[in-house]
């Protein structure tokens, strides 16, 4: 069974869904591959306007890192893990054409990361958002608190970070963290309906404001801070706290 679905639609929309509802879309490293292909196929199609990622079903946008197979991993191995997905992460925020996290359901942990590196998030209403990583003895991993500190007044995202809560949506749009709140029954036609302005502009328009606006993050100054983030967490991921924290979490679920 495949873990994600890349679809093309006639706008020049490319749709990546994320296919694990058992996981509640958690990412794997087969997940990875299929993101990092995505990312190269949207890079490089001169029909490809926009990318647009959600996931399966209407409990989960993404639950982060697949923990059950993700919570063996030793320091150096958890580092190497980290720092893949976090060039993922780095490539889809420098991509140079638009993207959106259609948000149908909860998006926790590393799931906010990937929301976090695309330009749009729009959410369904009452979906809950959660930068958790302290809960679970760790901080960001794929340089989510770097992208939340440039993205949203520094305070705010300090407030976000320091709580390790799970947020409403409209409390999310509120902060600025999302763009727009979803209230009908189909998500991804609502998705498709605020898309077509951008949509109907050229694809040079497009890619040109977009490389004006990632210029900025592809500085060294940037990159080291977005990878500085990653070796944090990797310091982290070997504590007896995660290893606790991990264990009572997989023991709830």
């Amino acid at each position: 069974m495949t873990v994600a679905n890349i679809e093309h639609d006639r706008d020049g929309v490319v749709w990546f869904t994320i296919c694990r509802p058992e996981k509640r879309n958690a990412i794997n490293f087969e997940v990875m591959d299929k993101l990092k292909e995505t990312i190269k196929l949207v890079e490089n199609d001169r029909q490809a306007k926009m990318l647009v990622i959600t996931g399966t079903g209407e409990e989960a946008f993404c639950s982060g890192g697949d923990l059950s197979q993700f919570q063996h991993l030793q320091a150096e191995s958890a580092k190497q893990m980290l720092k893949r997905m976090g060039e993922l992460l780095y490539s889809l925020l420098t991509l140079s054409k638009p993207t959106v996290a259609l948000i149908n359901g909860a998006a926790m942990g590393g799931g906010c990361e990937l929301a976090s590196a695309c330009d749009f998030r729009y959410a369904k209403s009452g979906s809950k958002i959660g930068f958790i990583q302290g809960k679970l003895g760790i901080t960001t991993g794929w340089g989510g608190a770097t992208m939340l500190f440039e993205k949203l007044p520094y305070a705010q995202a300090l407030n976000i970070l320091l709580r390790a809560e799970r947020i409403q949506a409209e409390t999310m749009q509120a902060y600025g963290w999302i763009d727009a709140v979803l209230t009908g029954n189909d998500l991804r036609e609502e998705c498709r309906q605020l898309l077509a302005p951008y949509v109907s502009q050229s694809v040079a328009v497009l890619r040109a404001y977009k490389l004006a606006a990632v210029e900025k993050w592809k500085s060294d100054e940037f990159r080291m801070r977005f990878f500085a983030e990653i070796s944090r967490c990797a310091e982290l991921w070997g504590s007896e706290e995660h290893a606790k924290a991990v264990q009572a979490f997989l023991q709830k679920s």
